[in-house]
């Protein structure tokens, strides 16, 4: 008879320290771009949760959560090596993202230096008090936003789905958005799912 997995141990697949290193390592210029690239699209779409967080803390702190991960403290994030690393460190950037998001309060108020920038000649200057009531660029500019925010609403439980969707906001190629840990035939049935949703969306 088998015996039972001892409750809260490692997956047989988890990476040690070592593994982790040589995999950080062994990363290629073109691949810490595309990780960079997608850290600087989820943190734009932090708005103000970003809190000043940009695409390197992003990418960092998924780096050091997955080392932390390795030390079986029950903290950080696990890499199943039946995972691509690559893919790995972009879920984990999704999923710290997604949890800054969650823990801003909307209701802060804005900082001074938020919304106040000092002119050439050194007047301070408040955007917001520039911005029209009513700007029709703007409001298609909204619309847009709105409409892909509810495309990803469609598929807020299907990972593969919202890879896609951002490499495509982030104006990557199919190719490029393999990268992360998708297969061709992943890709392809991804796609389709999309195109099936919207289309029903539409009706």
């Amino acid at each position: 008879m088998a015996k039972e997995p001892t409750h809260g141990a490692p997956p047989p697949a988890a990476a040690t320290r070592d593994e982790i290193d040589q995999a950080i390592e062994a990363l290629t210029l073109s691949q810490l771009v595309k990780l960079k690239k997608y850290a600087a699209w989820r943190t734009r779409g932090l708005g103000r949760a970003s809190l000043g967080r940009d695409a390197e803390v992003l990418l960092q702190e998924a780096l050091t959560s997955t080392i932390v991960g390795a030390e079986g403290t029950g903290e950080g994030r696990r890499w199943n090596k039946n995972v691509d690393f690559i893919k790995h460190l972009t879920e984990a950037m999704r999923s710290i993202s997604d949890h800054w998001k969650t823990q801003f309060d909307e209701r802060e108020p804005f900082l001074e230096s938020e919304v106040v920038t000092v002119t050439g000649e050194g007047e301070e200057y408040s955007p917001l008090a520039a911005v029209p009531s009513e700007d029709p660029p703007a409001e298609r500019a909204l619309l847009a936003k709105e409409k892909v925010r509810q495309v990803f609403d469609l598929f807020t439980e299907d990972n593969e789905a919202i890879l896609v969707l951002e490499g495509w906001v982030e104006g990557m190629t199919g190719p490029e958005i393999m990268e992360f840990g998708l297969t061709k035939q992943q890709y392809e049935a991804t796609v389709k799912r999309i195109r099936y949703a919207v289309e029903r969306m539409k009706n």
